[in-house]
């Protein structure tokens, strides 16, 4: 017996067919789904005590959010219309001043707007407070990947606060107490990895180590790399080889390497992330806001056509400025349109395969999560059709993609249990949680020294 079914969708399950039912029913039992297909036929073959009517409705595998910054939530609005170095001067600032009570209360509302528009997973790739993003996770029930922030260079041309650098004997100490205490917690919710936190901020040692552990524990390493072509200047300048080919030479590719934004490898680094599995988050959000030339480069939809995993994230409330990932799926389906000039591009429906089966796999999750199987995990997001901007609708998907966002997401599911029903969400008080996110960012810009006067007067 299920212990809850949901009926009368637009199921797109995602599995290598892409079967779609157009009345559809997920039946669920504990934390997994036990029988996905039509109505009728799981209405016939399974009971249980509590359905929820789908009817007008589009029910998916929970949306992937595959690159996000829970501890930069605060600092939402730092960044705006500024140059890359000056954005990464003024969160540099704001994590040498964040504490861990705000770290917590920032992640409360980062997972909230996620839950909010449809996402079940995030991959976090790298805080100094593994601790309270993995309770704030934990609370409200959203599945994800957590890192302890990894570097021990500067990046070139900044300046790191001096209680944010750490040699490499007490990076490599945090990261294993990371793993060791959230790898599987929370039921096996949360899992973590280990994080290089940017290509050009790490020695050779630290990468070479950081590679042991994670061959060692059998987990993922999530990097920002070959970000733009600047980066692989500095990478030239300071290490003598473009960022790519130093790691693959330390040893790092192969298909446990999670490397994020990728907007400037060349062809023949891009056939050996094809032939190493390396997989790939693309960030369109963050690299239209912050100008970082993905888009432009054109690499991304090369990645794709030649078979490399690209997962979808929208990097950060500061540095891709909202964290809907329908909206974020409207860029991924789109931008590379117009670089391209070029409509058949990428288009929709792969944008949605981005955000959910491939960005299972880039976690390395796709066994459990990503489609709507039987005996895979219960995260479902059910999204309501009832909007004008759903009339007249003769695509769903595309028009979900094309003409929606995540507002219209009424039910998420997260191994078998409603974090958000009727858009009410289940584990915390949004009214509470907005007054002290104000109040403690508020305190936090203060400290840090990070000021704004707006481009226009105001009176």
């Amino acid at each position: 017996m299920a212990d809850t079914i949901i009926t009368h969708g637009y199921v797109v399950t995602m599995n290598p067919q892409r079967t779609i039912y157009s009345d559809g029913a997920v039946a669920i039992e504990g934390k997994k789904i036990v029988a996905v297909g039509p109505t009728s036929e799981i209405l016939a073959s399974h009971k249980a005590p509590q359905t929820i009517d789908a009817s007008g409705k589009i029910v998916l595998p929970g949306l992937i959010d595959g690159h996000n910054h829970p501890n930069q939530y605060l600092s939402k609005g730092i960044g705006d219309d500024v140059d890359i170095m000056i954005w990464l001067q003024r969160v540099l600032a704001y994590e040498s001043h964040l504490t861990e009570e705000e770290a917590y209360l920032g992640a409360l509302g980062n997972f909230v707007e996620m839950v909010r528009s449809g996402t079940t997973c995030f991959n976090e790739p790298g805080s100094y407070f593994p601790d309270a993003i993995g309770e704030a996770a934990r609370q409200i029930g959203i599945r994800g990947i957590l890192n302890r922030s990894t570097l021990d260079m500067l990046q070139p041309g900044t300046e790191l606060p001096e209680n944010l650098y750490e040699d490499l004997d007490s990076n490599l100490r945090h990261a294993e107490e990371a793993v060791a205490k959230w790898n599987g917690a929370a039921d096996g919710r949360l899992r973590a990895w280990f994080s290089l936190r940017h290509a050009t901020s790490v020695s050779d040692q630290l990468a070479q180590e950081i590679k042991k552990l994670a061959d060692r524990e059998k987990v993922g390493i999530h990097c920002h790399a070959a970000v733009g072509n600047y980066e692989n200047e500095r990478s030239l300048k300071r290490f003598g080889k473009r960022s790519l080919v130093r790691l693959r030479d330390l040893g790092l590719f192969g298909s446990r390497l999670y490397l994020v934004h990728m907007g400037a490898p060349n062809e023949q680094e891009i056939d050996w992330l094809q032939q190493d599995d390396v997989k790939v988050s693309h960030c369109p959000s963050a690299s239209m806001f912050g100008a970082y030339g993905v888009i432009w480069n054109k690499k991304i939809p090369e990645m794709v056509r030649k078979g490399v995993t690209v997962s979808l994230g929208t990097d950060s409330a500061t540095a891709g400025r909202f964290l809907d990932m329908v909206r974020c799926m409207y860029l991924a389906a789109c931008a590379h349109k117009d670089a391209y000039a070029d409509p058949e591009i990428m288009g929709a429906y792969k944008a949605l395969e981005m955000a959910t089966i491939d960005g299972a796999r880039g976690c390395l999750w796709d066994d459990a999560i990503g489609s709507l199987e039987a005996g895979k995990l219960a995260d479902i997001t059910v999204i309501a059709m009832d909007g004008i901007e759903w009339t007249p609708c003769r695509d769903p998907i595309r028009n979900l993609i094309y003409s929606a966002n995540g507002k219209s997401v009424d039910t998420v599911i997260v191994d078998g249990r409603v974090l958000m029903r009727h858009r009410s969400i289940v584990a915390v008080d949004e009214e509470w949680l907005k007054r002290e996110l104000e109040r403690v960012s508020a305190s936090l810009m203060e400290r840090a020294g990070v000021s704004f006067v707006p481009p226009w007067p105001v009176h």
